[in-house]
């Protein structure tokens, strides 16, 4: 069985045992994640490649968003990195940030260019490529966060609401009809994605409160 199989059958009997109470969320998130690392044992400081893209991510809707990184247009504009104004928006996003670490996660990731002394934000969304170890680390988050949802909604009580989740399937589609799909989504799904982040940001407050996110994924079972 390939590391990626395992990492999949892992997940699936991790999964069951949160669903019925008999694992604890942490622990799920634990047993997942050291199982990653020992398939990707160039994989290090999990907790802090998480937290980089994170925070990278937060520094982009920031970019995008708060008037004082914007231009007459209403768009990212250049900041510059050797007079601070790149580690200002870092800061501005999170006090966490270190501007050195989530410039190179952003430029890996495509989602901005080097122009001369400044930085230009090229796209909104952070696509982290599979070969930086903070790729592994946001699949290992991913899991548990959609890992905690199906646990809520298995074994919430009655007077508790459940959370969102719904799933589109088919299998009457044939495999050169996925790069179809995949432009439908980068395209329709992006957009809903990005006015729900607006929408978010819109009602941040200063204060500190409950994570809470959304997200939108595809799936492709071949063996179907």
């Amino acid at each position: 069985m390939s590391s990626s199989s395992s990492l999949e059958s892992l997940l699936h009997q991790v999964a069951k045992l949160c669903a019925v109470g008999h694992l604890p969320e942490a622990t799920a998130f634990r047993i997942f994640r050291d199982a990653y690392n020992r398939a990707n044992s160039d994989i290090s400081s999990p907790d802090s490649e998480e937290s980089d893209a994170f925070i990278a991510a937060q520094v982009l809707t920031e970019w995008h968003q708060n008037p004082a990184f914007l231009d007459t247009e209403g768009k990212p504009r250049e900041l510059s990195i050797t007079a601070n104004e790149f580690s200002t928006l870092c800061n501005s996003a999170s006090d966490a940030a270190d501007a050195s670490r989530i410039l190179e996660l952003l430029l890996h990731a495509g989602a901005m260019e080097l122009r001369g002394k400044s930085a230009l934000a090229t796209r909104r969304e952070l696509i982290i490529g599979d070969t930086h170890p903070a790729a592994v680390s946001r699949a290992v988050r991913l899991s548990s966060e959609f890992i905690s949802t199906l646990t809520h909604n298995l074994t919430r009580p009655m007077s508790e609401p459940s959370r969102f989740e719904r799933t589109v399937v088919t299998s009457k589609l044939t495999a050169r009809n996925v790069p179809s799909l995949l432009a439908y989504l980068s395209l329709h799904g992006q957009a809903f994605l990005e006015d729900l982040d607006s929408w978010m940001s819109a009602r941040e407050t200063a204060d500190s409160g409950t994570e809470v996110g959304v997200g939108v994924y595809l799936y492709v079972r071949k063996d179907v």
